[in-house]
């Protein structure tokens, strides 16, 4: 629940800078020393210095830092206050409900325990328009009702019986039985045999007994943000939840359920809805929406503040703030543009640019801009002079634009500075454009062999899946088994079947012996049957490093930053291959020309860094395997072809779109059905789709539960 508005006020005075209330005892202990002393009015008037006021440090990046709760908290209260410092312009949720933060970034909720006998996961999400989204997860347990205690400890050993885990505090084991209460995110009714060991848990517990036992999620797993410009919206009345699409840049559809405490939402506005789901039931809630315009609005404001203070951290938050403004800006716009055949469109367009159009003035930004990228489709002289040409840029969907090129127009590929005569037809680019007479600003020439983001963040994602790296243990001759050790700390290890794999020492085909035990290795292993398919041991030399993840870019030829790699973890690094370097797909000894956008990157592709440059040394590439998905079907679009682009969110809320065409095998409890008959709402019990171009091979449904949501 949200904090009362005196109680708010209480909390953030709690929260005032510390220079801010030095300041004012400074400002008191003038005005009141000397008891009945008088000035004398002709004495000099001594220099003082004024104390700079401290600000929260704002960033160009997207900020969340957490100041409550603590880490794996445990306290007797019932009620547990979530505060922290964001990004003026974030989105901010708490479990779902919408919190605001003041011009510094400052915010604070109090949130109570639904019941105060389990753990409670705190999950906070801070997101942009721009596509930025940071989280953090907060377990806390409460002892304040009628447990006796509670803590936190990794698992070291689970049986039926008896749960062992490791606390900071020491081995703890606890007794489980029938009336212990298991809460394992994704498994309707789930048992302590489905915890792993190496999991952290919250427990609760008396007299030796957990009571309780909450595997915690690495992740936000019952909410997440959706930035979209608003295509339908209803009102819910008092016989049924309304309802609100939203549609987002690249074309992905969503439907959630309102209640009567969300406005209405104007249709062709941009927005973020907080999104909560029900799994068990498959029901999507919108529990708040926040306007892109707001999110201006608090950045001009926090603008605002800092320039009236006199310190260097209030400068620097000045040119962190414009640019996020600028970004800000241009996302906002960007997307309006393209979604300019929703109705309405063109009203919240103008609005926007009249929204921005000051601000950008008063700071120096420039006019409002927006960004497209396309394919260049011709090229030609304006008005009879080489200095400016109009290029044609047809973007991926949408109708295309034609923008000017100016003599002093910025054109970079591959980071360096280039003329805009070497751009030629069907160079795919992004360019920020004014929008007061299209006139290119940044040209940026995109390599040729390039996945989408969302491609890359999903194959990202599963890079790691199939992949252990440890300390092998044993090798075993007579059963062809290898036992590698996964984690020192918990002694976990794993064993694989290894006849017919493929052996590798530092790059070199070995035999599996003896020999190489004691020594670390990287294993590629079907997760299905647990089959070895390749191991390598390798070593590290001074300056070297291992890099996983997928390709997301490359350009055939040698040069600098020729490769790019999105890591597991979400960051995009430029590398160097080379003549010189050593690449492996599937187990082979391949050429440059082989590799492609979308090879998944193995953990044991070895990176050196020389002179500033990151040149691979090998790289260790794998065909993404078919992607699998299963949940609900959240929104779906129509395409010009009659294929069916739909968007499905899995236990996770991950939101997936795949498209569904006249070659894809659709069915329902086995039976065959149409395109016509999906709808939004149904649980998908599995999809299976090509990862790079999210086509749709099969797709196996449930019908559609009557429910409130029946009408869609």
């Amino acid at each position: 629940m949200e904090v009362p508005k005196n109680k708010m006020i209480a909390k953030n005075q709690q929260l005032l800078p510390k220079g801010l209330i030095l300041l004012i005892l400074c400002l008191i202990t003038a005005c009141t020393s000397g008891g009945s002393q008088t000035t004398d009015p002709t004495a000099t008037p001594s220099t003082r210095t004024e104390l700079a006021i401290q600000v929260e440090t704002q960033s160009k990046d997207l900020m969340l830092r957490l100041t409550s709760p603590s880490i794996n908290m445990v306290t007797e209260l019932t009620q547990v206050n979530v505060a922290g410092v964001a990004s003026p312009d974030a989105t901010l949720s708490v479990n779902g409900h919408l919190v605001s933060q003041d011009p510094e970034g400052l915010f604070s909720i109090d949130m109570d325990f639904p019941n105060p006998s389990i753990p409670m996961v705190i999950e906070v999400i801070a997101s942009s328009i721009t596509g930025e989204t940071k989280s953090e997860i907060r377990p806390v347990i409460s002892y304040g009702g009628s447990v006796q205690s509670g803590l936190f400890g990794t698992v070291s050993s689970v049986n039926p019986s008896n749960i062992i885990l490791n606390t900071t505090s020491g081995i703890v084991s606890l007794s489980v039985d029938a009336k212990t209460s298991i809460a394992l995110h994704g498994w309707e009714s789930p048992s302590i045999s489905d915890i792993n060991t190496g999991t952290l848990v919250g427990v609760t517990m008396q007299d030796g007994r957990a009571k309780s036992i909450l595997a915690v999620p690495i992740r936000p797993v019952l909410t997440r943000h959706f930035t979209g410009v608003v295509a339908a919206s209803t009102k819910s009345s008092s016989s049924a939840m309304g309802e609100i699409a939203l549609v987002d840049s690249s074309k992905h559809r969503i439907t959630a359920n309102t209640t009567n405490e969300i406005p209405e939402a104007a249709i062709g506005s941009l927005v973020t809805a907080v999104l909560k789901q029900d799994f068990p039931s498959g029901d999507l809630k919108a529990t708040a929406i926040d306007s892109a315009l707001n999110g201006a609005a608090r950045i001009v404001d926090a603008l605002a503040m800092n320039q009236k203070i006199d310190s260097d951290q209030a400068e620097e938050n000045i040119t962190a703030l414009r640019w996020r403004l600028e970004e800000h800006g241009v996302r906002h716009v960007s997307m309006l543009l393209d979604q300019q055949a929703h109705e309405g469109s063109d009203d919240r367009l103008a609005a926007a640019e009249k929204t921005y159009a000051r601000p950008f003035s008063e700071h120096h930004i420039g006019t409002p801009s927006a960004d497209v990228t396309g394919l260049i489709t011709s090229i030609a002289t304006s008005l009879g002079t080489s200095s400016t040409k109009l290029i044609t840029i047809q973007p991926a969907s949408g109708e295309s634009i034609m923008l000017k090129l100016l003599e002093n127009t910025s054109i970079a590929l591959s980071g360096d500075r280039v003329k805009s005569a070497e751009l030629d037809l069907a160079s795919r680019i992004t360019v920020r454009y004014s929008i007061d007479g299209n006139v290119a600003n940044q040209v940026t020439v995109l390599p040729g062999n390039t996945i989408s983001l969302e491609s890359s963040a999903q194959l990202a994602a599963i890079a790691a899946q199939g992949e252990v790296q440890g300390l092998l243990m044993d090798v075993i001759d007579s059963e062809l088994i290898v036992s590698i050790l996964s984690d020192r700390e918990t002694g976990q290890r794993i064993s694989l079947r290894s006849e017919g794999s493929l052996i590798f020492s530092n790059g070199t085909p070995v035999e599996l012996d003896s020999s190489l035990e004691g020594t670390t290795v990287f294993a590629w292993f079907d997760p299905s049957t647990y089959q070895l398919l390749e191991m390598e041991s390798l070593n590290l030399s001074l300056g070297e490093y291992f890099v996983s993840g997928v390709v997301h870019s490359f350009i055939p030829k040698f040069a600098d930053g020729n490769l790019t790699i999105r890591t597991i973890d979400g960051q995009m690094r430029a590398l160097t291959h080379h003549s010189d370097t050593v690449i492996r797909r599937n187990g082979l000894r391949v050429s440059i020309q082989d590799i492609r956008a979308g090879d998944l990157v193995r953990p044991n592709t070895k990176i050196r860094t020389s002179d500033g440059i990151d040149e691979i040394l090998f790289l260790s590439l794998k065909t993404p395997a078919p992607g699998r998905t299963s949940g609900f079907i959240r929104g779906l679009m129509h395409g010009p072809e009659g294929q069916v682009q739909i968007t499905v969110s899995n236990i996770w809320l991950d939101l997936i779109s795949l498209e569904v065409n006249s070659s894809t095998q659709i069915s329902q409890h086995g039976q065959a059905v149409r395109m016509q008959d999906i709808k939004v709402g149904q649980a998908v019990n599995l999809a299976t789709y090509d990862p790079l171009t999210f086509e749709t091979v099969s797709l196996a449904l449930n019908p559609l539960i009557m429910s409130d949501r029946a009408s869609k």
